[in-house]
């Protein structure tokens, strides 16, 4: 049951768990499938990351007419990324993990930010609010990841000083937004350098504020309610 009132068409308010499961698998399809010459597995990863969005504004109560405007974004990549797989087929030497593309990084930075505005409006904490939040959290890596793949295509040399998988690139953001730090990999240009401490910035804000908005919104027993 949604926690905030909203219009009775929203059938799929607050179905964070969903979101979560799809967030989760493109977190695994981006972590094991080394898209370099692989068209075809870059297609299925960014596919998933743009159910996610499909889902997330569903869940999120976005407005019917932005839900499609998500479907349309999310329909227009994959058919650019269907005609990459064909052109890779005819031309081997496209490297398809050069080809992130403008809107891939739209779809993955707007699934967080309609999850998160969803779970603000929540006025007590539910298991929906909990998995909207980590969806949200986790997704925030998702999209560095990407930022990161996008960034090293363009960057003369590269971002870690050699030439990497692209799963690098999520196993790097995961490590990044968690401040484990195990050093195996560390950027080498500045840029690089300045995104992933943001990174590291955004998901430790992330994680205080809604932290903070999940404890003051559990009830408070009241002195009525003591047994004693």
């Amino acid at each position: 049951m949604p926690t905030a009132a909203a219009p009775p068409e929203y059938r799929y308010l607050d179905r964070f768990g969903a979101v979560l499961i799809v967030v989760l698998a493109t977190v695994c399809a981006q972590g094991l499938i080394d898209v370099r010459d692989h068209a075809l597995g870059a297609l299925v990863s960014w596919s998933i990351s743009g159910l996610a969005l499909v889902l997330a504004v569903r869940a999120g109560g976005v407005r019917k007419r932005w839900c499609r405007v998500a479907d349309v974004v999310v329909l227009v990549s994959l058919v650019s990324n269907a005609g990459l797989v064909a052109i890779t087929y005819v031309s081997p030497d496209v490297d398809p993990a050069t080809n992130v593309g403008f809107l891939w990084l739209v779809t993955a930075a707007l699934v967080p930010i309609a999850v998160a505005r969803r779970v603000l409006q929540h006025r007590r904490v539910t298991v929906a609010t909990i998995l909207g939040a980590v969806a949200a959290y986790v997704q925030i890596a998702v999209a560095y990841s990407l930022i990161l793949q996008a960034l090293d295509a363009v960057t003369p040399g590269h971002l870690f000083g050699e030439e990497v998988p692209t799963t690098v690139y999520t196993y790097v953001s995961l490590e990044t937004i968690t401040t484990l730090g195990y050093g195996d990999f560390t950027a080498t240009t500045d840029l690089g350098r300045l995104l992933l401490v943001s990174e590291a910035l955004v998901g430790q804000v992330y994680l205080v504020v809604f932290v903070a908005l999940i404890v003051s919104r559990f009830p408070v027993p009241s002195a009525d309610d003591d047994p004693s």
